[in-house]
């Protein structure tokens, strides 16, 4: 395995932890959604622009070559909403986790104020 410096510290407390599930959804999730939305949107551009140019084009070499293109982008298009996708799917267990830590650390809490 490729040794890579850590991105966080050792997870000690619940706190930690909780901010550690938190911090995927405002650090990661965004920033790459943001980036895949825009992919996406070059994606149906190109295949915008490229059909305007088959149907304007008597060249069938272009045509030829701007087809593949076109559905190649729409692969893209189709790959990148499955990207989307499973982010979500991820940041909603983010979410879920969070969530289990902050109930775990309310238990804990009132479980010691009990004693």
């Amino acid at each position: 395995m490729v040794s890579r410096t850590r991105i966080i510290k050792d997870i000690e407390n619940l706190d930690q932890a909780i901010k550690a599930e938190q911090d995927v959804e405002s650090g990661y999730h965004s920033v790459i959604d943001e980036n895949v939305t825009y992919w996406k949107a070059v994606e149906e551009d190109i295949i915008d622009s490229y059909s305007k140019l088959i149907a304007s084009s008597e060249n069938p070499q272009l045509k030829q070559t701007l087809e593949h293109i076109v559905e190649d982008s729409k692969k893209h298009r189709r790959l990148l909403d499955q990207v989307s996708s499973l982010l979500r799917e991820i940041v909603v267990d983010e979410d879920k986790h969070a969530k289990m830590l902050t109930a775990l650390k309310a238990k804990l809490e009132k479980s010691m104020e009990n004693r």
